[in-house]
């Protein structure tokens, strides 16, 4: 679909406008707007959750946890946002007395929001009622991987909004390419590291301010006192998840090698558990993009010829899927440790210590989180010390995902700001600064000639 630049320029001016009169700056104007949202999921989950299975094979509860996870951030909102819009007071110097100084929360204007593929509608809406919730207005960016539902999201916004709060553009790379050079007053992008520096590189040319929620090399770390049963049984169902296309799925496991063995056999067990003999009719595992799916086979044909397939290993070429499988991986592999696989396959790695764990997660870029199973608090502090990442899990894999009041994102390659609540009211807004000084008290101290005010600010700073 393409749309002219004269077309973009001008309903982005409409857009700014709408914040530029002011009146978004109630609140009334706000819970409006984020309760539009949830009445456009509420009369709609059927078709979304068809549009979702079409796009990308989604069951019928991974289609649902998109809607519920936008429902849980608008729930929070509703309860809050009354307390973060308040004006923050600040505390001012006594020698500059009689004044007062406060923060206040001002939207920045319209904001682009570039969806993913993996989690089409989830990452859409989220995040635009994090920017409803600071007074913005928005255009978004379907993923053009996703036709039934970047098409379902364009009716239903049309639909729902009025195109002076929001509006939703179709089109491909070059479309999005368009959108970013357009003067935005905030860029929210989630996907690939790749492409979220080919974007950081445009949005530059006007300033963009961004929010990059990007990949990680997430790693899990096993240790001989985890709970094995319960352990493997997150992980399978963290990892094979939308068959692992997720930001926040763990890439790759380091086990103590006492039981290494043991757990592998408890990891194949859920496979089966959760999909069956044969995964790959099983409705409960999601197809993968076609790239994906095509780049996915080559590394598997690669394990393949060198017998290094513990479990699975089968595929569909006409169904776009890759049974769950495990693969037996050595400690100096940086081509599948240090890359996200972002599939159905799942590396483990066998370990003499935990720190040769921490030195291969060194070696590769900041993830966006840390799994780790077992272990004790003194062991817990040391990793955090050491490592770098968006976030730390301890017991379970994607929990940070599922609070709406923890600030999500990453550090470095896998992320640039965070959202989620308060985070995200604060991420949208403007802090700005207001002080007031009275006239009663106007010393001549700080008024030419210096000299008079030299002991002044000796006795004070005692400088």
């Amino acid at each position: 679909m393409k749309i002219s630049d004269k077309f973009h320029l001008e309903d982005i001016y409409k857009l700014k406008n709408t914040v530029l009169t002011g009146k978004t700056e109630d609140i009334k104007w706000r819970i409006h707007h984020i309760n539009i949202v949830s009445k456009l999921l509420d009369e709609n989950k059927k078709e979304i959750i068809k549009s979702l299975f079409v796009d990308l094979g989604k069951s019928e509860i991974e289609g649902l946890s998109e809607i519920l996870l936008v429902k849980e951030e608008i729930s929070l909102i509703k309860k809050k946002l009354n307390s973060w819009m308040r004006p923050k007071k600040i505390d001012t110097p006594f020698y500059l007395f009689p004044s007062s100084s406060k923060v206040i929360y001002e939207p920045l204007g319209c904001v682009l929001i570039l969806g993913p593929y993996n989690y089409p509608l989830l990452y859409i809406l989220k995040p635009l009622v994090n920017i409803f919730s600071a007074g913005n207005t928005a255009v978004i960016k379907p993923s053009e991987k996703c036709p039934a539902t970047s098409k379902l999201i364009k009716k239903l916004t049309s639909k729902y909004f009025s195109k002076d709060v929001l509006m939703t553009v179709e089109g491909d790379n070059k479309q999005s390419i368009k959108l970013i050079e357009q003067n935005f007053d905030h860029i929210f992008f989630t996907g690939s590291t790749k492409t979220g520096k080919s974007i950081m590189k445009l949005a530059a040319k006007n300033l963009t301010p961004l929010t990059l929620e990007l990949s990680g090399t997430n790693p899990v770390i096993v240790f001989k006192n985890a709970n094995l049963e319960v352990a493997a049984k997150r992980i399978v169902w963290g990892k094979f998840f939308n068959s692992g296309q997720s930001c926040m799925a763990p890439n790759h496991i380091f086990v103590d090698k006492e039981i290494e063995n043991i757990f592998i056999e408890k990891l194949k067990k859920y496979i089966i558990s959760f999909y069956g003999d044969n995964p790959i009719i099983s409705e409960n595992l999601s197809k993968l993009e076609k790239k994906q799916f095509t780049s996915t086979v080559e590394i598997l044909k690669q394990y393949e010829k060198e017998k290094r397939i513990l479990f699975g290993g089968t595929f569909s070429k006409k169904k776009l899927k890759i049974s769950p499988t495990i693969l037996r991986t050595k400690l100096n592999e940086k081509d599948i440790l240090q890359k996200e696989l972002f599939s159905s396959l799942l590396p483990v790695v066998g370990i003499n210590g935990m720190e040769s764990a921490l030195t291969q997660i060194s070696l590769t870029s900041k993830p966006l989180a840390i799994y780790l199973f077992g272990g004790n608090k003194k062991i817990h502090n040391h990793i955090s010390k050491v490592t770098s990442s968006g976030t730390i899990c301890i017991n379970d894999v994607m929990l940070p995902v599922l609070i709406p009041n923890l600030p999500f994102g990453g550090v470095g390659q896998s992320g640039i700001g965070k959202f989620h609540g308060e985070e995200g009211f604060r991420n949208f807004s403007n802090q700005k600064s207001i002080t007031f000084k009275g006239f009663l008290f106007d010393s001549n101290l700080r008024y030419p000639p210096y000299e008079r005010v030299k002991k002044f600010l000796k006795f004070i700073f005692q400088i």
